[in-house]
């Protein structure tokens, strides 16, 4: 009886030893688990890394390798524009000399109306006997760039060189006024002209 019971007390105890045995190696194994999980994040954050700088790497190139195909039409989009603008500025020059060429021979037909108002009103002075030297400024004031101007504007109301076009895009819209403003600074078309008063 009592050996049954040794044999069995034994088999415990080499079960007991067995399971402390497999629960050291476990634990040991256990211990590695958070240095594990650590090198393992590490790991997912590099494989990560390289499949982003991958996919940055493969957008570059083909970002560049657009850019470099786009940037060979620039020259024929430059010469393209430059032809568009330069056919503008030489139109809006024309204009420009036309509008002044208008503004002169308005300014002579002024200058003559000018000079017949003054010769009449001096002899209708003279032949009621009044002084007629006042009179030539008097009549000055009517004449010269305002009326010149008036004149022009009531041939040609509200003209403009950007009349009717389409400027709601802010590039168009600048390309158009500096274009305007180099053809037209060197011939201006509102004419400086003072009537000469009479001595």
């Amino acid at each position: 009886m009592l050996r049954g019971f040794e044999a069995s007390l034994d088999s415990r105890l080499r079960e007991a030893e067995a399971a402390e045995k497999e629960v050291s190696r476990l634990q040991h194994v256990a211990e590695e688990a958070p240095k594990l999980r650590i090198q393992k994040a590490k790991e997912q954050r590099r494989f990560e890394r390289e499949q982003n700088r991958e996919a940055a790497m493969k957008a570059v190139n083909h970002a560049v390798q657009s850019a470099a195909e786009k940037q060979t039409q620039v020259p024929r989009l430059i010469a393209t524009a430059g032809t568009a603008v330069q056919a503008l500025y030489v139109s809006l020059k024309e204009i420009a000399r036309l509008r002044q060429e208008a503004a002169d021979s308005l300014a002579i037909a002024d200058r003559i109306d000018y000079e017949m108002e003054v010769e009449e009103g001096e002899e209708r002075e003279v032949s009621m006997d009044r002084d007629p030297r006042g009179l030539a400024y008097a009549i000055a004031a009517r004449h010269g760039e305002g009326r010149v101007k008036a004149l022009l504007e009531g041939m040609d109301p509200g003209f403009d060189y950007l009349r009717d076009c389409d400027l709601s895009s802010p590039l168009c819209r600048s390309i158009a006024r500096l274009t305007v403003e180099q053809a037209v600074m060197a011939s201006k078309t509102e004419p400086a002209i003072h009537p000469q008063k009479a001595e």
